[in-house]
């Protein structure tokens, strides 16, 4: 067995607990076999060893492994964290264009009344405007009425003065 002491001789403190488990099957694979038995004569002190060494490894590893988890628990928490920003963003950009869409609602149907508002004051100002020409146009018909009957009981008083006279011809005035 001293050739097999040389093929498992303990390595520095780096090795890993999984050399250190190769190491240990291996020489439950290269030992003797009891006959007739399923046992195996391996060395003690190579076992020992073994077990040593994976126990002193066992810790680095470990220690290892949990760098890695809290790296990836980190890593987790750093992405969750940043999906929140960007939902929280996401959020408030929304509500700011529902707001800037409502605002423009709020403004369109706000135009629309300004604009229905505005048509129908121009309508009212354009009916009161016809009536009062209309009052006036009256008014002046009335008084052209009036001047009109004193001009022809005018003419009539001068047609009846002369009477006597020669009636001088008119100039294509109308009664």
């Amino acid at each position: 067995m001293p050739d097999q002491e040389d093929d498992f001789e303990i390595e520095p403190e780096g090795i890993s607990i999984f050399d250190a488990l190769d190491r240990l099957e291996s020489m439950v694979n290269q030992s003797r076999r009891l006959p007739l038995t399923s046992s195996i004569v391996v060395s003690e002190e190579e076992i020992l060893e073994a077990l040593d060494q994976i126990r002193v490894s066992l810790p680095d590893e470990i220690r290892e492994a949990r760098m890695v988890l809290e790296s990836r628990e980190s890593r987790l928490r750093e992405g969750a964290e940043q999906a929140e920003q960007l939902l929280l963003a996401a959020q408030e950009r929304a509500d700011r264009l529902t707001d800037d869409h409502e605002v423009s609602r709020r403004a369109t149907v706000e135009a629309d009344q300004q604009l229905t508002d505005a048509r129908d004051r121009s309508r009212k100002m354009r009916r009161d405007a016809d009536d009062y020409v209309r009052d006036r146009m009256e008014e002046l018909e009335t008084q052209l009425g009036s001047a009109l009957a004193q001009v022809r009981r005018g003419l009539e008083t001068l047609d009846a003065g002369q009477e006597g006279e020669e009636k001088p011809k008119r100039r294509g005035r109308r009664r």
